[in-house]
């Protein structure tokens, strides 16, 4: 008798412990890159990010890389149908695929890092104050500018982009209320991220005007930025992560945003149970963006880091405000 009632227990509990491990099994997300995984910014912050999240949380994440919003599109219906729970993807470039596939895939959760998809009761949109953390960047740019000519070169002209360049305009006139901002796209296609050909070549010209600390919310083109201002004894800003070491002595800081923070915070969420829908933004008070110093640059912001630390400390808590992007001063002159 004691027997039997023994054996019925362990099997009870045997099945109890495969459901329970077998619910944790079948939690499962994908995370979808554009163009490329490793960009050296702000694709690479989401591979930091999910690579931290896998390390910590039961959670199956699968990756893929896709060419255009078309593929971005095909692919999440395929993971969707897959019985994928959560979607990640990164980008602006995606929000018009994940609004048609979340619309048709009602139970599945979509989460878009750096896009705007309000009231949809399936996603998630996880934005920048990447205003705040331009401002950072026009400020030391302002600062440091021997010509009183700083510059701005964008990848394309979507909001994250716009807001970047946005917050510079009014950082530099903040710090230098007469200096001369010149401001140009690399192009009007996702091509414009990987152009480091034509980022070296706007970048040129720019330089050859006098403009001596050029900023470059870009992507990759950002390196041809960075390039061209090395040959001319000039300065450049890099975006999204911490690039100080890319070419030391030549980029003056980096505009920084957790990217990987956002993405590793939806994995952690995802697997608690803890996800909802909705607007969220990474502002400066949250650490969300900020401008970088370290060993690389450390020496030639040493004459301007006390001002911009109080610049950074007057955003956080509020006592300075940048207002909207279509409200910030100077940006309507320069965009």
């Amino acid at each position: 008798m004691k027997s039997g009632l023994i054996a019925t227990l362990c099997l009870t509990a045997s099945l109890v412990m495969s459901a329970s491990t077998s619910a944790m099994a079948e939690t499962s997300g994908a995370i979808l890159f554009n163009g490329m995984k490793n960009d050296g910014g702000f694709n690479e912050q989401g591979v930091v990010g999910t690579e931290r999240a896998t390390g910590e949380v039961k959670i199956a994440i699968r990756e893929r890389v896709t060419a255009d919003e078309a593929e971005t599109e095909q692919t999440l219906r395929q993971f969707a149908d897959r019985g994928v729970q959560h979607l990640v993807t990164l980008g602006f470039a995606n929000t018009d695929a994940v609004k048609k596939v979340a619309a048709e895939y009602p139970d599945v959760k979509f989460t878009i890092i750096d896009g705007f998809i309000p009231d949809m009761p399936n996603v998630r949109s996880v934005l920048f104050a990447e205003q705040e953390a331009g401002f950072l960047a026009g400020y030391a740019a302002g600062l440091k500018s021997q010509s009183g000519k700083v510059g701005t070169i964008g990848g394309m002209d979507i909001p994250p982009v716009r807001k970047f360049m946005c917050g510079f305009a009014a950082g530099a006139k903040a710090a230098k209320p007469d200096v001369t901002i010149a401001a140009e796209y690399a192009g009007d296609t996702p091509l414009a991220f990987r152009d480091v050909e034509g980022g070296q070549r706007i970048a040129e010209g720019m330089l050859a005007e006098g403009v001596d600390v050029i900023f470059a919310p870009a992507g990759r083109t950002a390196e041809g930025v960075a390039q061209a201002a090395q040959t001319a004894g000039a300065f450049a800003i890099m975006v999204d992560t911490n690039q100080n070491g890319f070419i030391p002595g030549t980029i003056l800081t980096s505009a920084t945003k957790r990217v990987d923070e956002a993405v590793y915070t939806t994995w952690k969420a995802a697997a608690d149970g803890s996800w909802e829908p909705g607007v969220v933004t990474m502002t400066l008070a949250e650490n969300g963006v900020d401008w970088a110093v370290d060993e690389h640059n450390e020496a030639i912001v040493s004459g301007i880091k006390a001002e911009v630390e109080g610049a950074k400390a007057a955003l956080a808590n509020g006592t300075m405000t940048i207002g909207a992007v279509s409200e910030i001063a100077g940006c309507a002159d320069v965009l």
